[in-house]
């Protein structure tokens, strides 16, 4: 009876510790190193595009997900142009991430069986006798396609330059996410821009660090 109640009391305690130990801990936000990059145009433009304050964030996917990832992100980005004779007519600036997928299952699994039915045929003895009949089978089978790594562009915020050929795009705390990926997905922040004159088109983008999520 002595042992009963020492087990008893013991088995809060146990529960206690398995509840704790399955807490999920929340990723820390991790900080980028900032980008810049430089060009000259051929009709004497100054471009100027940056990266900074980037931050990723991380975070245990919502719906319990096996083959899904999320993160919250956050930074700056600058684009200028200065120097240029002939005026700009059109620009573009554009920040965002791109996503890589190891494994992309998006087709999905597909479960079901196969049936088949095959004739057979007997011989009896010791009298000669041929017997026709047929025997059938199913055969279970899962099956998913699986395509090579995927990579995709999600553009986050995007605004053509202003009259004094300046561009500004602040992202704060955006959700990303990847599903139905059956491996590592890694992200990479971008920044691209394009501007036209009379004389030019050019275009020209810059990365950040890739990071998993």
């Amino acid at each position: 009876m002595a042992l009963l109640k020492r087990i008893i009391g013991l088995a809060p305690l146990a529960m206690t510790v398995c509840v704790f130990g399955a807490a999920t801990v929340h990723a820390e936000p991790i900080d980028m190193a900032p980008k810049v990059f430089s060009k000259n145009t051929r009709d004497g433009w100054q471009l100027n595009i940056r990266i900074d304050r980037e931050k990723v964030n991380s975070v245990p996917n919502l719906a319990a997900a096996a083959n899904s990832r999320e993160a919250f992100v956050t930074f700056d980005a600058t684009a200028t142009a200065t120097g240029g004779s002939s005026p700009i007519t059109d620009s573009l600036f554009i920040a965002g991430y791109q996503l890589g997928c190891q494994t992309d299952v998006s087709t999905g699994l597909q479960i079901g069986g196969t049936g088949g039915i095959a004739p057979t045929v007997g011989v009896g003895l010791p009298d000669p006798s041929v017997s026709a009949g047929v025997s059938s089978g199913v055969a279970g089978f899962v099956q998913t396609v699986l395509q090579p790594g995927v990579i995709v562009d999600l553009p986050l915020a995007n605004m053509v330059l202003n009259e004094g050929g300046t561009g500004m795009l602040d992202v704060d705390n955006l959700h990303i996410k990847a599903d139905a990926c059956g491996g590592d997905v890694t992200v990479r922040s971008y920044a691209y821009l394009r501007i036209s004159t009379d004389a030019a088109h050019s275009n020209f983008a810059i990365y950040g660090d890739p990071i998993k999520i």
